[in-house]
């Protein structure tokens, strides 16, 4: 990034809004109560949760970039980037779990329902990102 260039903030912007929408829905879907995630009915809020963390995601590997040192290249800092998104996506998917598991997963339960969405997408981006080095 040359000197004078401003750095680009809307990486973390994007990063912080996913997070921040993320949380107001888990409280409102709580408040609005079952059904959360069901063939049947699905809570809207669980799916304005499933956007908002997938925007958080997909927001994630931006804001790494941008924060990385200015010496690092450009497609090394992208390779860098990827991976610690890699790292972080595990993270998530391990919370996911760690959420979802004590329920079985349950789509009557908030936890079994917000777990089952965070582990999709971030199983849904590691393959993605598994995908991308193998193609390399």
């Amino acid at each position: 990034m040359p000197e004078h260039a401003e750095p680009d903030h809307r990486p973390r912007a994007f990063l912080l809004a996913g997070s921040a929408v993320a949380l107001i829905a888990v409280g409102l879907a709580a408040l609005a109560g079952p059904p959360y995630l069901s063939f049947e009915a699905m809570s809207p809020w669980v799916v304005v949760f499933a956007i908002a963390t997938f925007a958080a995601l997909f927001a994630t590997p931006f804001f790494i970039h941008v924060s990385l040192p200015d010496s690092i290249e450009g497609d090394q800092r992208w390779e860098r980037a990827l991976l610690w998104w890699g790292a972080v996506c595990l993270v998530v998917l391990a919370l996911g779990i760690l959420i979802g598991l004590p329920s079985g997963f349950a789509s009557d339960s908030l936890l079994g329902s917000l777990g089952l969405v965070v582990v999709v997408e971030a199983a849904l981006v590691l393959a993605t990102l598994v995908l991308w080095l193998l193609a390399n």
